[in-house]
């Protein structure tokens, strides 16, 4: 059996905490301490190169909000891919919307007739972006009642329009490619009274900047066609433990992880204890094995250059006459 199996991470543990018994810690508690560390905490803690991947999806024509999978992936790391073109990227809404703003257009539709509706008309400019469609009109009662789009989870061109007094009941459809508008208000609307509509119409095209928040990728300008969008990322090590698997054969992504799992994991029980002596004597290992770890990606960047305003700089004559000469 290897030293970097599960079970081996469970012994050391268990001396580490002066705990062999599991009458002084059950097998469960055991094991969520030692998953909780390597699944949570050890990616928060490291950010080596074995935990550095690429994530690709690919974009829907028309939809400019993406999801980040947060129970695969830690961290977005620049640069982005989209088509094979390196896009502008941004962590900063101010920045983003100041390159890229979102300019409401408003347009009267359609006008009262004493009824609740429905009531149908066409929006004028488009396409328009989901999530950014407001409709207002004032009822009998002289009060504004207001709906706003959501867009279907079934149709990517469609949305449905949600009253906004309890954000749950559907009172209508947009088709956000062709503009076309159907309401049912909550009260009747009288004859002078017209609908205000309120949308953000855009050109598609190629994307060629990425807005990152709230683990969501937002793109600009939005797609007009499926691209392929590559992201470099920090993805967070495999489930240690498995549900149905406890004979002790599973082992950490990397072998060199297991004795600091093994501490990170006797620190987080000791933390519940209490002992604070305890994990003081056990800091300057764990802290010893989360350099030898980190050795292994800083072997592996050494030979990247600093960042300069030349590093786009060829390295080599051009032409690829590395022996020498004019390369031309």
């Amino acid at each position: 059996m290897s030293n970097s199996t599960l079970a081996a991470i469970k012994k050391k543990v268990r001396r580490l905490t002066a705990s062999p018994s599991v009458n002084q810690l059950s097998e469960s508690d055991l094991e969520d301490y030692i998953d909780t560390f390597y699944e949570i905490d050890l990616p928060s803690h490291l950010k080596t190169w074995n935990l550095h991947d690429k994530m690709v999806f690919y974009t829907k024509p028309n939809e400019d909000e993406y999801a980040f999978d947060t129970s695969l992936y830690h961290a977005v790391v620049p640069p982005i891919y989209i088509d094979g073109y390196q896009c502008f990227y941004s962590n900063s809404r101010e920045e983003f919307f100041r390159i890229y703003p979102k300019v409401t257009t408003e347009q009267t539709g359609s006008t009262g007739d004493g009824t609740t509706g429905p009531y149908t008309f066409t929006l004028n400019s488009l396409p328009v972006l989901k999530r950014h469609v407001t409709l207002s009109v004032i009822d009998t009662n002289d009060d504004t009642l207001t709906v706003y789009d959501v867009p279907s989870a079934l149709d990517n061109n469609e949305g449905a329009l949600v009253d906004s007094s309890d954000n749950t009941t559907e009172r209508g459809t947009i088709n956000y490619v062709t503009g076309a508008i159907s309401v049912t208000w909550s009260n009747t609307i009288p004859a002078t009274e017209s609908i205000d509509a309120r949308f953000v119409s855009y050109q598609a095209s190629r994307p060629s900047a990425v807005l990152f928040f709230k683990d969501y990728f937002v793109l600009r300008p939005i797609p007009d066609k499926a691209y392929r969008v590559e992201v470099e990322v920090y993805q967070k090590p495999s489930q240690l433990l498995s549900s149905d698997d406890h004979s002790g054969s599973n082992a950490p992504d990397v072998n060199q992880w297991w004795q600091y799992i093994a501490f990170g994991a006797a620190i987080k029980i000791l933390q519940d204890r209490q002992d604070m002596e305890s994990i003081q004597n056990l800091m300057p290992f764990f802290k010893e094995q989360e350099n030898l770890i980190l050795y292994r990606t800083a072997t592996q960047q050494a030979p990247e250059r600093t960042s300069t305003i030349y590093t786009q700089q060829l390295k080599y004559p051009v032409g690829g006459n590395f022996g020498g000469g004019s390369g031309l």
